[in-house]
């Protein structure tokens, strides 16, 4: 089982268990904790272990540091009374502990049993109702106080389950998505010549790599990679083509002579889309690709934009391969 699976099954035994109200919400901060270290979700391990093992105080022993108190304030510890803002720092075990203690207590609180003689023995008795009346209702207050605390900690663990859950489905669909387009792809990227497919392969091996220089050469290689499709496809469909110009559809002329490979592009993009019966905007898709690359690189350059992250280096990948796989796709419309 993987991580993400793991993590998956931790969220519907929170959200099962809260719901069904089989779960304690001591054993569901728990899960939490557990969905949040499987997830690598930093942020929510501080917020989880704080909720598990105290929210730590101040050399004085009174004040909870800021930015801790911070942590618990937007998870639903917050309230404010006459001094202001203020968060509540029981732990669920503890809250639990206290509403079976007090549960216990109101039922010792009771004048059953209780015998009195004497003269003054209405009184007495009027004075031992009044007393456990009272005393039951503070208790009775109490729980109630307690017990919507712990209800305020349920509902943030079952709202973090539930957020967790939807991530990890939204995820699973979308790699089932690009699993089922990519599997369709695939047939059309072995028809291009070795030498593009080996840039294909190589793209792959950068982005598994942790070292930033290879996202900036990912880049580099997703260009190239167009470049190689840009040449070989528009020698396919333009065989024998010596012109310097070619005239689009809408009458303007661009040069497709030697590098010009965005242009050497549109042009095959546009044939192929003239022979399918369906719409597409695939040109327009790989011109604003092979643009924001060209950005990024000359940011890069100019020292405006440093390094190439990880993400920009996926989200040129996958971009890469979808754009490609359309205009390889409008080879068989």
């Amino acid at each position: 089982m993987t991580k993400t699976e793991s993590a998956q099954l931790a969220c519907e035994k929170v959200l099962n268990g809260i719901e069904d109200d089989t779960i304690t919400t001591t054993s569901a901060l728990l899960q939490c904790l557990k969905i949040a270290r499987l997830l690598n979700d930093v942020d929510a391990i501080i917020w989880l272990q704080y909720e598990y093992g105290g929210y730590p105080k101040d050399k004085d022993g009174v004040h909870v540091p800021t930015e801790v108190w911070n942590v618990g304030y937007k998870n639903g510890r917050g309230f404010i009374d006459k001094k202001g803002k203020c968060i509540f720092t029981e732990l669920a075990s503890e809250l639990e502990k206290k509403v079976e203690a007090e549960k216990n207590a109101v039922n010792n609180f009771t004048t059953k049993g209780a015998s009195v003689s004497g003269d003054y023995a209405a009184v007495a008795v009027n004075n031992l109702t009044a007393s456990v009346t009272m005393s039951t209702r503070n208790i009775v207050d109490d729980i109630g106080l307690t017990e919507k605390k712990l209800s305020v900690l349920k509902s943030r663990y079952y709202d973090y389950a539930l957020k967790k859950q939807i991530e990890i489905s939204f995820g699973n669909v979308a790699t089932t998505v690009f699993s089922e387009y990519r599997t369709r792809v695939e047939n059309e990227f072995s028809k291009l010549s070795k030498e593009i497919l080996l840039k294909l392969q190589a793209i792959e091996d950068k982005i598994g790599s942790d070292n930033p220089e290879l996202y900036s050469q990912a880049l580099t290689t997703c260009r190239r990679l167009f470049e190689e499709t840009a040449k070989e496809l528009f020698e396919k469909y333009f065989p024998g083509y010596k012109e310097k110009k070619y005239k689009t559809k809408s009458g303007k002329e661009i040069d497709v002579s030697g590098e010009h490979y965005k242009n050497k592009l549109s042009a095959v993009i546009e044939k192929l889309e003239d022979k399918s019966p369906s719409k597409s905007m695939v040109g327009s898709n790989v011109i604003y690709l092979l643009d924001w690359m060209d950005n990024l690189t000359d940011l890069q350059c100019k020292g405006v934009h440093h390094e190439v992250t990880r993400q920009d280096a996926t989200r040129c990948i996958i971009q890469t391969y979808i754009c490609l796989g359309d205009i390889l796709s409008l080879q068989d419309e």
